[in-house]
């Protein structure tokens, strides 16, 4: 029986953090200007044997690099506040609500900023996570760009992965993972 062939097509929907505070941008509630991307990257250091020469024996895995890239089509402060992960709200006296955005100060952690990033392909049913990929953190170290030409313009939002809380650099499962089942959850009988 010949596998069945499956072609990755169209966009995806894109939640960053989760509950009340979740963006998503699902083509609803915001909008992309351009597809998403992702960026899975092993860091490997070679083991050489001076047996081959220079030649490379092995690699070993000594840690992840990722990204996840939106381009928002949309200028909200929530997508200035996702590019620019190294800033702080501006609140308003009276309601407290967010009325602006400003630098963080000196010393700030983005590790404790960063959420977690799940991403599903549209053309699957929400309740089939078969082909979701789910990065534990991550937030953006990089820029906010804003042109203001006589064209669209975006909010680029890159956002780098982080190792998740707890992890066990002696176990796997510690940036990332694909599928509907999360090899960190705790399952109780």
């Amino acid at each position: 029986m010949a596998e069945k062939v499956e072609v990755p097509f169209g966009l995806a929907d894109i939640t960053i953090g989760e509950g009340a505070e979740a963006i998503t941008f699902d083509g609803a509630a915001n909008f992309q200007a351009d597809g998403g991307e992702v960026t899975l990257t092993p860091i490997l250091q070679e083991v050489k044997i001076a047996d081959f020469g220079e030649s490379v024996y092995d690699e070993v895995v000594t840690g992840y690099t990722g990204r996840v890239l939106i381009v928002a089509a949309e200028d909200k402060i929530q997508m200035m506040k996702l590019a620019l992960s190294s800033s702080e709200d501006i609140t308003s006296t009276t309601n407290s609500e967010v009325v602006g955005l400003m630098d963080a100060k000196i010393g700030t952690s983005l590790r404790k900023k960063a959420k977690k990033v799940r991403i599903h392909p549209r053309s699957l049913p929400a309740t089939d996570k078969s082909k979701d990929i789910v990065i534990y953190k991550m937030a953006s170290n990089g820029e906010f760009n804003r042109s203001f030409a006589n064209e669209q313009g975006n909010v680029q939002i890159e956002l780098n992965m982080y190792p998740r809380d707890g992890m066990d650099a002696s176990k796997p499962g510690n940036f990332f993972y694909r599928g509907p089942v999360d090899p960190n959850s705790v399952v109780t009988p």
